[in-house]
C-alpha cells in the first residue's frame, strides 16, 4: 500500500498519495545530510598533536595558544622538546601540532658538509635553523615535511641551467642532473617523429649546458610545371655567319611532379622528385645560322698600316714608337692569345665587342688597360681593358683571348704570340716608365 501526505491549499486540507520509492530515497537524502553536519560539527573544534607518532584529539580548546593546547592533551614541555607549527594554522583549517624531541642533524650542500647542529622538528626546521638557503630546482633527499630523526644526514643537489632554443624562443630549466631526455620533460616539450636535438637523449647533464631542438616536417606536393624546349641549328651558306634567325618556334612543355619538401623550423631546405609525368611535350626549337663571311678588312690592322682591330677609344693618349708600340707602359707580357667572337656580354656585365678582352683575373686584374700587339706585327689589336675571363685559364696557357668580328677572321688570327703592354693595372694604378 502507497503512503499518503497531507497538504494544506488555502486552508483546505488535502490528502496525496505519494511513490514509495521516491519516499525512501528522499529519506536517504536527508540521512546522509544529517551525518555530514554532525561529523562537520564534531570536528570543527578539534585540534590533533602528535607526540612520539601518538595522535592526540583535543576538542573545543582551538581559541587557546599552542602550549595551553599542548598541555591539554596531558604533554609537558620541557627543554628536550618543542613544538613544530608548520601544519598548525587555525584560519587556514590546519590544526596540527607537532611536539619533537631533538636529534642531531647533518647537512651537506653538494657533497660538503656545512651544518652540524641539534634540532627538533622537520626537515624544513633544520635548514631554517642552519641558514641554508634552496633555490629554484634544488633538491634533497628528504621531503621538507619529513620529522628528523637522529644522525640524520640531509644532502642537498643544486640546479644548474639548461638552455634550451626551440620553436623560436629560449627556455631555460634549472636541473640537479638526469639526462638530456629528462631536461626536455622538465621544460614541457615534446619532440615529433623527426626533430632533431644537438646532443643525445641519453646524455647526463652535469653542468649548464645548451641545447638546440630542430623541428623537422616533411611535406608532400603536387605541381604542374613548364619544361624547357631543346633548340636544334641549321646552318644555310646564303646568309652571313653573323645573322640568325628562328625557323621554327619553341614552345615549352608541362609536366606533373610530386615533390617531396623537407621542412627545418619551417623553412624548406631539401627537395626531392617523387614523380614526373609528361602531360604536354616541348616543341623543338630550330635556329638557323649563316655560314657566309664578311669583309672586315682585318688584314689591314697591322702595325704597318697603323690600323687597329680594337673599337674602344683610350681615354689617355698613348704615345706609339716608329714600330707602332707604345712609348709609356708599365710592363710588357708576351705569351699566347686567341680570339673568339661570341657572346655578348662579358662576365663583368660590359657589353661585348673588339677591345674589351679575356684574360686570367689573377694576373691581369679586370679594368687593366692594355696596348695588344702581335710579336710579328702582323696584327695590331689596338687599345683594349681587361673585362672578361676566358675559359682558356683551365685548360691552357693562353695569356689573353681577343674578341674579334667575324667567324672568319678569328680562324685567321688563331693562335699566336702577342705583346701585351701594360698601360695602367685594373686597381687604378698609373705607374708608367719611359722604354
Amino acid at each position: 500500500m502507497g503512503r499518503y501526505v497531507m497538504r494544506f491549499i488555502n486552508g483546505t486540507a488535502f490528502i496525496r498519495r505519494i511513490n514509495p520509492k521516491k519516499a525512501i530515497a528522499f529519506g536517504i537524502i536527508l540521512l546522509c545530510l544529517l551525518i555530514g553536519f554532525l561529523i562537520y560539527k564534531s570536528d570543527i573544534g578539534v585540534t590533533y598533536v602528535f607526540c612520539d607518532s601518538v595522535q592526540h584529539k583535543v576538542m573545543n580548546f582551538s581559541d587557546k595558544t599552542p602550549e595551553e593546547i599542548v598541555a591539554k592533551a596531558g604533554i609537558t614541555l620541557d627543554g628536550n622538546n618543542s613544538l613544530v607549527l608548520d601544519y598548525y594554522k587555525p584560519d587556514e583549517g590546519q590544526k596540527i601540532i607537532i611536539v619533537a624531541e631533538p636529534h642531531n642533524v647533518l647537512i651537506y650542500d653538494e657533497g660538503e658538509q656545512v651544518a652540524s647542529l641539534t634540532v627538533a622538528g622537520t626537515v624544513k626546521s633544520a635548514l631554517d635553523k642552519a641558514g641554508v638557503k634552496l633555490n629554484d630546482g634544488d633538491s634533497l633527499n628528504f621531503a621538507e615535511e619529513v620529522g628528523i630523526t637522529d644522525d640524520m644526514k640531509i644532502e642537498i643537489s643544486r640546479a644548474f641551467p639548461v638552455k634550451i632554443k626551440v620553436d623560436g624562443e629560449e627556455k631555460i630549466v634549472n636541473v640537479t642532473g638526469g639526462t638530456v631526455e629528462n631536461a626536455l620533460k622538465q621544460a614541457g616539450i615534446n619532440l615529433g617523429q623527426f626533430d632533431k636535438i644537438s646532443k643525445k637523449l641519453s646524455k647526463e647533464l652535469k653542468k649548464a649546458a645548451s641545447l638546440t631542438v630542430k623541428r623537422i616536417t616533411y611535406k608532400t606536393e603536387t605541381k604542374t610545371v613548364k619544361t624547357d624546349f631543346k633548340t636544334k641549328v641549321e646552318y644555310d651558306d646564303s646568309m652571313y655567319e653573323d645573322q640568325r634567325k628562328v625557323k621554327k618556334k619553341g614552345v615549352k612543355g608541362k609536366s606533373v611532379n610530386e615533390y617531396k619538401y623537407k621542412y627545418v623550423d619551417g623553412e624548406i631546405t631539401e627537395t626531392e622528385v617523387l614523380s614526373s609525368k609528361v602531360v604536354k611535350e616541348p616543341v623543338t626549337q630550330i635556329l638557323v645560322r649563316g655560314t657566309k663571311v664578311r669583309s672586315t678588312g682585318f688584314t689591314g690592322a697591322s702595325v704597318k698600316s697603323g690600323k687597329v682591330i680594337s673599337e674602344l677609344k683610350p681615354p689617355f693618349e698613348i704615345p706609339l714608337n716608329k714600330n707602332g708600340r707604345p712609348v709609356n707602359y708599365i710592363k710588357v707580357i708576351t705569351g699566347k692569345a686567341t680570339a673568339y667572337c661570341t657572346g655578348t656580354t662579358c662576365s663583368t656585365g660590359a657589353p661585348a665587342m673588339p677591345g674589351r678582352v679575356a684574360v686570367d683575373p689573377r694576373e691581369i686584374p679586370y679594368g687593366t688597360k692594355m696596348y695588344i700587339v702581335s710579336s710579328d706585327g702582323k696584327w695590331n689589336y689596338g687599345y683594349c681593358t681587361a673585362s672578361d675571363t676566358g675559359g682558356f685559364i683551365y685548360t691552357s696557357n693562353t695569356v689573353v683571348d681577343l674578341y674579334i668580328r667575324g667567324y672568319s677572321t678569328c680562324r685567321s688570327f688563331g693562335r699566336r704570340n702577342v705583346d701585351i703592354y701594360i698601360l695602367e693595372w685594373g686597381n687604378g694604378i698609373k705607374n708608367w716608365k719611359t722604354h
